[in-house]
Order: structure tokens, then sequence, then C-alpha cells
């Protein structure tokens, strides 16, 4: 008996073996297939950055303006655009705008610099030289009111870094560039009537002759380099120089600009940060002769100070 007894529970144990094996087998036969696993793509990066910038700019004056064949001597100080300030109807005796914008992918980068500004000048900031074009006695200026519009754009390439990153705003880098600048004005010469004023081409107005200039535009082809550098995360200094005119608008134009940018705010898609620096211009064009003489020969000059938003 027991013989039998041990004999029936091996085959009971084999039997709970195969059984255990089968199952085994059949739910590996019936598990589902592994599945690949679903890889959400990589998001798409916008190789563009943009900036724009509002400025101010108070620049300061000298140099002739010729109307008509009447010159007037301009000198304007840093105290006479305050006195303007203090007792003018702003805006219709004094008002400025003034913006760039800049897109940039890698190397390459276009960008466009406007310029609006409007000033009534009186006697004390501009005088009328002794004779004009037609070798008459011109009498003392009663004032100068011009208006300026400067619109730039241009395409700049990146042509040398040095640092640790030649792709992101980090160490040193040299851009040239090259595009043109638009110019247009008016300018409204008043003079005091005398009985050696000659007023051919003149509007009278009460006791002053008035010399409009009309509308005057040209565009200046320009070259220019600019230095961008890093001192510190943050803190960047850009100075950009240009030349242009060459004959085809005006006889010459240059530009020199520096500015210090300081990021102080951060959100999630933009950059802030504050612009202070100095910008000169230089222009001298002319056409005309006689009674259509005019010439814009002038030097602007003045701090800048402004707000950058990078995105």
């Amino acid at each position: 008996m027991g013989r039998h007894f041990f004999t029936a529970i091996g085959v009971f144990t084999a039997l709970a073996i195969a059984q255990s094996v089968s199952s085994d087998a059949l739910a590996a036969d019936l598990a589902p297939m592994p599945t690949k696993a679903i890889i959400a793509p990589a998001p798409v990066l916008n190789p563009w950055t943009f900036s724009a910038t509002p400025y101010g700019w108070v620049p300061s004056m000298n140099g002739s303006v010729t109307v008509k064949g009447r010159t007037a001597d301009v000198n304007v100080d840093y105290s006479d655009l305050w006195n303007l300030v203090k007792r003018s109807e702003i805006p219709k005796d004094l008002a400025a705008f003034m913006a760039s914008f800049e897109a940039r992918n890698d190397r390459f980068s276009f960008f466009t610099d406007i310029v609006y500004l409007k000033v009534s000048l009186d006697a004390s900031m501009e005088r009328t030289r002794g004779t004009d074009d037609f070798g008459l006695a011109v009498s003392a200026s009663a004032g100068l009111q011009e208006q300026l519009f400067i619109a730039e754009l241009a395409a700049a390439y990146q042509v040398a870094h040095w640092g640790s990153n030649a792709t992101v705003d980090s160490g040193t880098a040299l851009d040239v560039f090259g595009g043109g600048r638009l110019w247009w004005m008016q300018a409204d010469a008043s003079l005091a009537l005398t009985g050696t004023l000659n007023i051919a081409g003149l509007t009278v107005s009460g006791g002053k002759a008035i010399a409009k200039s009309g509308d005057v535009d040209w565009v200046d082809p320009l070259v220019g380099l600019r230095l961008r550098h890093q001192f510190a995360p943050g803190i960047n200094l850009t100075v950009s120089g240009d030349v242009g005119g060459f004959d085809v608008g005006s006889k010459i134009s240059w530009q020199a600009l520096t500015a210090l940018n300081y990021d102080f705010y951060k959100s999630k898609s933009v950059l802030w940060s504050g612009m202070l620096g100095y910008r000169a211009l230089y222009v001298d064009y002319t056409q005309g002769s006689g009674r259509s003489h005019f010439e814009y020969n002038m030097t602007m000059h003045g701090p800048i100070l402004g707000l950058t938003a990078r995105f």
C-alpha cells in the first residue's frame, strides 16, 4: 500500500507540473505583443530672434540750412533745447519719435531705424548770413522751422566672433552691414522784412518773409561696421559706424553710435533691457541753384535713452 501511495503522489505531482507548464505556455501565447513606444516630436525652434526699441534722442544741432538761396547758420545746444521744452507748444513747435527694429537668424540680421523730429528755432538759435544767392543783403532771421524724417534699412552679416560660442550673444562679434537711408524734410526760414531784403520767391506774412523749401527727399546708400561685446551676462555694448551718400543722394553722410544695454527682466517670452548711449549723425546735401537752391549741412549729436524688448 505504501508503494501504491507514493506512486499515486508521483503521478499527481507530474500532472500538476504538466498543467502548470501548459498554462504558462498558453498565457504566453495569449499575451499581447509589445508595442513600440510613441516618441513625442521635438519642439520646433524658431531660428529667428527679434528686438524692438523705442527710444528718445536729444540732439544738439550745428550747421547751416539754405532755403531758396537764403542761408541760416544753426547752433542749438542742450540749454536751447530745454528752453524749447519749457516754452514750446508740443507738438506744434517741438515733437519727436524714434524707434528701431532688428531681426536676426544666426549670422544674418536685418535692421531698421526711424527718426522723426520737428523743431521751431527762434532768432537766438540761428543767424542768417549777410547776403543771399542774388548778392542782396538779408536781414536778421526771425526763426527757422524744420521737420525731418529719416528711415534707415540695412542687412548685416557677422564676419568674426571671439568667445566660447559663435552662435550666441556672448564674447565679441563683428558685423558688416549695408543698406540705405531715406531722408525727407521741410524747412521754413522766416526773415524780418527790410528795404534790402530780396523777397523774390518768398511768402510775405505780416512783418515776415518766409522761405519755404517744400518737400525735399533723397536716399543715401551706406556701408558700415558694428561691434557687439558682452561684458557679463545681461550687460552688452554696441558700437557702430557707417558712411554713405557718395554723391548718389547727399555729398556725404556718416553716423556713429555707442549704446550700453542692461537686461533687467525676463518673462516667458520677452527679455526686457534698458539702453543708454550717444549718437552722432552728419549729412551734407544740396540741390538746385539761385532761387531754387536748397542745402542742408548739419551735424546732430546727443544722448539716447531707450527700452528694448527681445523675443
